[in-house]
C-alpha cells in the first residue's frame, strides 16, 4: 500500500488531483457510472422502439386510440423504472466514493471490491436523493439563490453516508456542519461539472440537432437507428462525466476533514496502531 497524500489542498488542487485520479483510473470510474447509465440507455432504446412503432401505425392509418388501462401500465412502468434507475445511481455514486476513498488513502481500487463494499447503503443514498430533492425544492421555491446555497452545503453527504456510515438525516446534517464556510468553493465545483456536461453534450449530440430540426420542419419523424444512436452519445456523456462529479466531491470531503478536523493525525495514528512496528525503531 502506497503512502497516502493527506494534506490540506485548495479548490485548484483539488481540482487538479480529481482530473489526475480520473485520469489514470478511467476504466474503473467508468465503469461504475455504467450501471446507471446502461440501464437509461436500455430505456432510451425500448422507447424509441416504441416511437418507431407508433410512427409506422400511424403512416399506414391504423388507429392509435390509448386505452386508460395502458396509460396507467404506463405510468406504473415509468414509477417503477424511476426507482430502480434510482437504486443503481445509488450504488453507483456509493461504488464510486469507496473507489476514491480507496485510491486517496493510498490502496487500490476495483470495480468488483468498490461495488461490493455498498450493499444495502446503496437504499441510504436513494433516501439521501429523496432528501434532497425536498430540502432543495423547498430552496428554490423561496428563491434560486438559496435553493443554490442549500444544495452546496448537503453535496457531500453522500460521501459522509459512506465513509463514516451515517443515515440519511445525518449525513445531510454532517454535510452542512463540513461546507460552512467553503460553500463558495463548492458552488465552483459543481459550475464546472455542469459546464464540462454540456460540453461533452454538445460536442457528442450537437450533429443530431440538425437532424432533429430537420424532422419537425418537414413534420416528419427521426428513424430508430438515429434515436439509437442518440441515446448511444447521451450513454456516452453520462458514463464520461458523471464521475467526475463523484470524484471531486469525494476528495473535497478529505480535504475539508483534514482542514477542519485534523484527519491526517488521526489516518496516520490509525494507520500505525494497525501496523504497530511502523511506529518502532528498527534495531541497529
Amino acid at each position: 500500500m502506497a503512502d497516502a497524500d493527506l494534506r490540506p489542498m485548495s479548490l485548484g488542487e483539488v481540482l487538479d488531483r480529481t482530473f489526475k485520479i480520473y485520469r489514470n483510473h478511467f476504466w474503473l470510474f467508468a465503469g461504475i457510472s455504467a450501471l446507471p447509465a446502461g440501464a437509461m440507455l436500455i430505456v432510451r432504446v425500448a422507447n424509441s422502439a416504441w416511437t418507431a412503432h407508433a410512427s409506422r401505425v400511424r403512416v399506414v392509418g391504423q388507429s392509435a386510440d390509448i386505452s386508460p388501462t395502458a396509460v396507467v401500465t404506463g405510468v406504473l412502468v415509468a414509477v417503477v423504472l424511476m426507482l430502480i434507475f434510482f437504486v443503481l445511481l445509488g450504488y453507483a455514486q456509493a461504488a464510486s466514493v469507496f473507489a476514491v476513498s480507496d485510491l486517496y488513502l493510498g490502496g487500490t481500487a476495483g470495480l468488483r471490491r468498490s461495488y461490493g463494499r455498498v450493499g444495502a447503503k446503496a437504499l441510504r443514498v436513494v433516501g439521501i436523493f429523496l432528501l434532497l430533492s425536498l430540502v432543495l425544492g423547498v430552496g428554490f421555491l423561496l428563491l434560486i439563490v438559496p435553493g443554490i446555497i442549500l444544495g452546496c452545503r448537503v453535496a457531500l453527504a453522500v460521501p459522509v453516508a459512506m465513509l463514516e456510515n451515517t443515515n440519511a438525516f445525518r449525513s445531510i446534517e454532517r454535510s452542512m456542519q463540513l461546507t460552512k464556510g467553503h460553500g463558495l468553493e463548492i458552488f465552483v465545483i459543481l459550475l464546472m461539472v455542469v459546464a464540462l456536461n454540456y460540453v461533452v453534450i454538445l460536442l457528442l449530440q450537437g450533429p443530431f440537432v440538425f437532424l432533429v430540426l430537420a424532422a419537425a420542419k418537414s413534420h416528419s419523424t427521426l428513424s430508430f437507428f438515429t434515436l439509437v444512436l442518440m441515446s448511444l452519445s447521451s450513454f456516452l456523456s453520462e458514463v464520461l462525466v458523471w464521475p467526475i462529479f463523484t470524484v471531486s466531491l469525494s476528495l473535497m470531503y478529505y480535504n475539508l476533514r483534514v482542514r477542519k478536523e485534523a484527519f491526517d493525525i488521526q489516518h496516520q495514528l490509525s494507520t500505525m496502531s494497525a501496523n504497530p512496528t511502523l511506529g518502532t525503531p528498527s534495531a541497529v
